[in-house]
C-alpha cells in the first residue's frame, strides 16, 4: 500500500515537472515570436549594412613637361585650395624653347613681308613696251640661270632631307625596339617619334621647295621665250605674278606653323608650375626639390574635402531601393548618426568589376550572393572629417 502510494506521488511530481517544462517552451517560444514581430515591425521598409564606407574622388597629380622640382610649396596631409602652386619645375629649358619658337616666327613673319613685296613688284612690272620687254629679255636670262642654280640647290637638299628622314625612321625603330624591352623610358620613344615626324616634315618642304624652284626655271625659261618672241611688246608676267604669290603663299603657312610652335612652347613654360585642380589635402608626397620628375609620374594624392559614402548591398536588398531615399549613417570612428540620400545605384555588381570577374564557364557553379554598390550623399555635409576609407553602417529607407 505504501509503495502504491509513493509511485502515485512520484507521478504527479514527474507531469508537474513536464507542465513546468512545457510553460517554459510555451514562454520561451512566446517571446521568441514577440522579438520575430517587432524585428520586423522595427525593419520593416529599411535596408541596413555594415559593408560600407567613405569614399571621394582621389585626384592623382602629374606635370605635363618634365623637369626638375625647383621649389615644392606643399607638404603631407596640408589643405590646399583650387589654384594652388604645389610645385615649381626648373623653367630654363622651356624659356630657352620659347625663346626659339619667337625667333623661327619673326623669321617666318620677314619671309611673308619679303614675299608681299615680291608680288607687289611682279605685279607692277606688268606694263611696260618695247622697252621693257627688252629689258625683262635680260632679266629673263638671269632669272633661268638663277632657277637652274635654284633647281640644283633644291633637289640638294631633297636628298639631305631623305638622308635625315632615313636616319631618323632607323632611330625611331630602335627606340620602339628599345621601349618595347624596357631599356628606355616612354618620354625618349617619344622624342625619336616627333624627330622623326620633323625630318619627314622637312623632305615634304624640301620637296615642296623643289617644285616651286622647278616651277620657276620652267616659267624663267618660258619668259625668256616669250621674251624673243614678243620683244616689240609687252611681255607676259602672269607665271611670274603666280610664281611670286606662290611663294608669299608658302612664307604665310610658314608663319602659321611657327605660331602654333609659339603657342605650344609658352602653353609648356606654363605648366612649369604643377597647381592644384580643385581643393583637398595633400598625401602621398612623392616628390621633393631636386628630384627629377618625368611625365606622368604621380607626384602626390590630392583628397578632396567633398566624400561620399559607398554601400555594397545584397542584391535581395535593392529591389524598392531608388534615387532619393533617405539613409541613416553611422560611422565607426564618431558618434552618433548622420543624414543622407541615395544618389545612384550601381549598373553592375562589384565583382564584375574585379581584377578577375567571375565565370562560370567551367560549370562547377556555387551561389554566392552578390553586391551592389549604392552611392549615398550627405543631406548636410558633416561638420567632422570624414577621412575616405573610414567603414560606415548605413540603413535605407525604402518605400
Amino acid at each position: 500500500m505504501e509503495s502504491a502510494t509513493k509511485d502515485i506521488a512520484a507521478a504527479t511530481a514527474r507531469r508537474r515537472r513536464a507542465k513546468r517544462a512545457y510553460l517554459v517552451l510555451g514562454a520561451i517560444a512566446g517571446i521568441v515570436a514577440a522579438i520575430w514581430v517587432v524585428h520586423r515591425w522595427w525593419t520593416a521598409g529599411k535596408e541596413s549594412t555594415d559593408d560600407a564606407q567613405v569614399e571621394a574622388d582621389v585626384v592623382p597629380i602629374a606635370p605635363r613637361v618634365s623637369g626638375v622640382v625647383k621649389v615644392a610649396r606643399v607638404h603631407d596631409n596640408q589643405l590646399v585650395a583650387k589654384g594652388d602652386v604645389l610645385f615649381e619645375l626648373d623653367p630654363a629649358e622651356l624659356d630657352a624653347e620659347v625663346a626659339r619658337a619667337d625667333a623661327e616666327l619673326e623669321a617666318a613673319r620677314a619671309q611673308l613681308a619679303a614675299g608681299a613685296a615680291q608680288v607687289a613688284i611682279v605685279k607692277s612690272s606688268s606694263s611696260g613696251g618695247l622697252s621693257s620687254a627688252r629689258a625683262a629679255l635680260t632679266g629673263a636670262g638671269a632669272s633661268a640661270r638663277g632657277a637652274g642654280d635654284a633647281v640644283r640647290a633644291a633637289e640638294a637638299a631633297v636628298a639631305r632631307a631623305r638622308a635625315d628622314l632615313a636616319t631618323a625612321t632607323n632611330e625611331l625603330e630602335r627606340s620602339k625596339q628599345l621601349f618595347a624591352s624596357q631599356a628606355i623610358a616612354k618620354h625618349e620613344l617619344d622624342r625619336a617619334q616627333q624627330a622623326h615626324d620633323v625630318t619627314k616634315a622637312a623632305l615634304d618642304a624640301a620637296s615642296a621647295q623643289l617644285d616651286l624652284t622647278r616651277a620657276q626655271r620652267g616659267q624663267a625659261q618660258a619668259r625668256v621665250a616669250e621674251a624673243e618672241g614678243r620683244v616689240a611688246q609687252s611681255a607676259p608676267v602672269d607665271e611670274q605674278v603666280a610664281a611670286a604669290e606662290a611663294t608669299h603663299q608658302l612664307a604665310a603657312a610658314r608663319v602659321k606653323v611657327a605660331e602654333a610652335a609659339l603657342g605650344r612652347a609658352r602653353l609648356n613654360r606654363s605648366y612649369a608650375n604643377v597647381v592644384a585642380p580643385t581643393a583637398g589635402y595633400v598625401s602621398k608626397l612623392a616628390a621633393h626639390e631636386g628630384q627629377s620628375v618625368m611625365i606622368g609620374q604621380t607626384l602626390l594624392m590630392l583628397v578632396p574635402r567633398d566624400t561620399y559614402v559607398v554601400a555594397n548591398f545584397k542584391e535581395g536588398q535593392i529591389r524598392a531601393m531608388k534615387p532619393g531615399d533617405k539613409v541613416d549613417i553611422e560611422l565607426d570612428a564618431y558618434p552618433g548618426s548622420f543624414k543622407g540620400v541615395v544618389d545612384t545605384i550601381s549598373p553592375a555588381t562589384g565583382a564584375r568589376f574585379s581584377l578577375l570577374p567571375p565565370d562560370n564557364a567551367t560549370g562547377n557553379f556555387v551561389k554566392v550572393v552578390q553586391r551592389v554598390p549604392v552611392k549615398i550623399t550627405w543631406t548636410v555635409p558633416p561638420e567632422i572629417a570624414t577621412r575616405p576609407g573610414l567603414s560606415a553602417e548605413v540603413t535605407v529607407h525604402v518605400d
